[in-house]
């Protein structure tokens, strides 16, 4: 009995035993339900169009809500899947490679509507909205189920509202960016664009079908029912099938698929179906956590969470310009010049890296293009992509020369800047086999690009050729591909000494790295390249890729440097004009990389103003601008990324992990007093936890998934304590914090006596509602 008696006095003092696990020492407390309720969107008035519109995805299907532009008193539901593209030709095309359009569903009340209102339940991945008409009311619930190829919507109908009109108006198979040039007049921008045949309508056991045959001799269909449940609810579910874009071989049978889903769909628990989807929702949310005392900022943050997982999910495609909500655009492909890095540039962070995983899965899949798109001479160790792609697809040749003479352009920034990118997501979870046989072989040839057209000039010095500067022009030595090439032959030198790699090109990146020609500057700063500043107003960062997103400078290894770095950026937004969001979130997280966190929020929130898109005389100018949903209208064209990067440059202000150097809380600005955050991922495979308090870091949690030793930039500023490490595995060498971590296990740094426990909580419960009609320029 008296051993019993010790057990429990052991057990009560060591706190409590989960299941057999030990708590961790930092406890996450949030009520997630609460939280993201306040985040929610919310319209008390009918969305307008696409860029005001509730949406639904799951990564495959989707949908978007709003007041349909042909029908009076109608409601639009605008379908899409994100595979449906045209592929008449092997190489991408904005006319003959383009998404494609797949029709409206349209929800017409029997009465007049007189009042409506919507919203994105975040939590559950859902619309929820209510239809008040002159003789009832409809309310609606509208959900992608994550593991099913159906869009739902479900209406419970009050008075004489028993049976709104619900069609489906289809459309023609033509190219987006075609649609998108109607407007222009002509020939549709003096381009030729041969049709693709009309689709066919009818029914199938029941099932309304639609089906859209290609020019290719393959087809896609979409196929819905409407029906009364036993609870007086009436249901309508839709899908939309597409054998090209699941197997990716030229076939036919669509429409039996279609017709499959939907008889299946009819035999399915729905409860059930409902509860599975908000279980993948509710163990999405949770891998990661942050709060800041921003409630605009805190909503926009959670809602592009949402919008991530609700265009990407494991297994489905990777995110394009549209992700799955279609609408005409003049970029209806894969632009991997920034807008896909930009898209990806946030997930591995915030913990998700399998729906980043999706990204370079595409990589792996097609080594052998990326090969054959460079000219043959450099088949044997070269590799790079072209921009645009297509769907699933890196055919995309492009030209290179070894002639330092050459005056014809050499555009090389994409597969260099994938690799950068994908060799970070390896970081993170410390896989060395994937790391040896698929990231190094393809990152070697991505970089030995640079090898084969650099040359050494009688200063003894390796300069850059004739080569772009995405999007601003051909110059010699471009600060693009320098930076690009620096950070490609460090990184190869440091998987070779990790992976005791004997290659033969060790000396070779050494000796590059020793004699590389320097960034050009001037006055101003850093040039485009040489004789060519960076002198009008532009949109794209790419002269400045050595401070962000690559960290090949900062101002811990080029602190000399620290006034070249700030008058570069500076500069960079001195000059307005050619304005756009990922401008402006490009400029936060640059400043960001700059430890300047008043520079960095203030361009921050220029990203966020909501502008009016069609504005007063002289224009109507289509203004680009982030929109009242959160999506983004460049010219009246959506493009996925922007928003996505204004959410990386509020991590960029709360963590920062290169060059093996853990930051937390390195660009806060002064009103954000409070902030915290829980599980973001860094390099090394740490998961980190922190909380800021008064202006101050009160603690630092760091949890090992793989063991190693983590460097962290101190930042505390009264003595620091460790908890969860022995003395022998800490120390402090000058402002870094080293710290021997093994696997699974944790360390907490504090100031100040010790609390009685470690929580992460949201900062408050206040309502934000700061998006959806809130959100509308007044």
């Amino acid at each position: 009995m008296k051993f019993f008696i010790k057990i429990a006095i052991l057990l009560f003092i060591s706190g409590p035993i989960l299941f057999g696990r030990v708590p961790e020492k930092v406890q996450l407390k949030v009520n997630w339900a609460t939280f993201l309720a306040k985040h929610n969107l919310k319209w008390d008035q009918f969305p307008v169009d696409y860029f005001d519109g509730a949406f639904v995805g799951n990564g495959l299907l989707g949908t978007i809500v709003f007041k349909d532009d042909i029908e009076a008193n109608a409601l639009r539901f605008e379908i899409g899947r994100t595979d449906v593209y045209d592929h008449r030709t092997p190489t991408s095309s904005a006319y003959e490679t383009s998404r494609l359009p797949v029709g409206q569903l349209i929800v017409k009340p029997v009465g007049e509507i007189i009042k409506s209102h919507f919203e994105i339940d975040l939590w559950n991945a859902q619309i929820i909205g209510e239809i008040k008409t002159n003789i009832g009311t409809i309310k609606i619930k509208c959900y992608v189920p994550a593991q099913e190829e159906l869009i739902v919507l479900d209406f419970i109908c009050t008075g004489k509202e028993s049976s709104p009109m619900i069609k489906f108006r289809p459309q023609a198979a033509e190219s987006a960016r075609y649609l998108a040039k109607k407007p222009i007049g002509g020939e549709k921008g003096g381009y030729a664009y041969k049709f693709n045949p009309i689709f066919t309508e009818g029914k199938s056991k029941g099932i309304q079908i639609v089906t859209q045959t290609l020019l290719m001799g393959d087809d896609y269909a979409t196929a819905w029912s409407k029906r009364k449940l036993k609870n007086g609810h009436l249901q309508v579910l839709f899908t939309v099938a597409n054998r090209w874009g699941k197997y990716r071989k030229p076939m036919r049978g669509s429409t039996n698929d279609a017709v499959k889903t939907i008889l299946t769909g009819h035999q399915k628990n729905w409860l059930q179906v409902e509860k599975l989807h908000q279980n993948w929702w509710h163990q999405y949310y949770p891998k990661s956590f942050l709060s800041i005392p921003d409630s605009k900022l805190e909503s926009f943050y959670w809602i592009q969470m949402y919008k991530l997982a609700s265009a990407t999910q494991p297994g489905k495609p990777v995110i394009d310009l549209l992700g799955p909500w279609f609408k005409d655009t003049s970029w209806p492909l894969l632009w991997m010049n920034l807008n896909v890095q930009l898209t990806y540039n946030t997930l591995g962070i915030t913990n998700h890296l399998d729906i980043e995983k999706n990204l370079y899965q595409l990589l792996d899949r097609h080594q052998d293009q990326v090969i054959k798109n460079v000219p043959e001479k450099f088949q044997n160790d070269c590799a790079a992509i072209r921009n645009p792609v297509q769907f699933d697809d890196l055919n995309a040749p492009l030209f290179l020369s070894d002639d330092p003479a050459n005056k014809q352009e050499i555009n090389i920034i994409v597969l260099p800047w994938l690799m950068q990118m994908y060799y970070l997501h390896n970081t993170r979870e410390m896989d060395d086999q994937k790391l040896r046989k698929d990231i190094y072989p393809l990152m070697r040839r991505a970089f030995n690009v640079y090898l084969r057209i650099i040359h050494l000039e009688s200063d003894g010095l390796y300069h850059i050729p004739y080569t772009y500067s995405d999007e601003y022009g051909n110059a010699p030595e471009t600060s693009l591909n320098i930076a690009l090439a620096k950070w490609g032959f460090k990184t190869l030198l440091e998987i070779t000494k990790k992976l005791k790699i004997n290659d033969p090109l060790i000396p070779k990146w050494e000796e590059t790295l020793l004699k590389m020609a320097p960034y050009q500057t001037n006055e101003n700063g850093i040039m485009i390249g040489k004789n060519m500043p960076f002198a009008k107003p532009h949109r794209h960062f790419s002269h400045l890729f050595t401070l962000f997103p690559l960290y090949e400078s900062t101002i811990e290894n080029s602190p000399e440097k620290l006034p070249l770095f700030r008058k570069s950026v500076q500069h960079f937004t001195d000059l307005d004009g050619d304005n756009c969001m990922y401008k402006f979130s490009g400029a936060s997280s640059l400043w960001a990389s700059l430890g300047d966190g008043e520079k960095a929020l203030f361009w921050l929130n220029r990203s966020l103003d909501i502008l009016p898109r069609f504005a007063a005389p002289p224009a109507p100018s289509r203004t680009p601008s982030v929109t009242s949903n959160t999506f983004y209208s460049e010219r009246e064209n959506p493009t996925f990324e922007s928003p996505i990067a204004s959410s990386r440059a509020m991590l960029d202000m709360l963590i920062q992990d290169h060059n093996d150097i853990i930051r937390v809380f390195p660009a806060c600005p002064k009103n954000w007093e409070n902030a915290t955050f829980h599980d973001l991922r860094t390099s090394g495979a740490f998961l980190v936890s922190a909380k800021r308090e008064h202006s101050h870091t009160k603690f630092i949690r760091i949890k090992s998934l793989v063991g190693g030793v983590c460097q962290l930039k101190n930042n505390f500023e009264f003595p620091i304590h460790v908890w969860g490490i022995s003395k022998n595995d800490w120390k402090v060498e000058g402002d870094l914090i080293q710290l021997n971590i093994k696997k699974g296990k944790e360390v907490v740094l504090y100031t100040g006596q010790k609390p009685n426990k470690f929580e992460v909580r949201n900062l408050n419960n206040t309502p934000a509602f700061s998006w959806g009609s809130q959100a509308l320029p007044k």
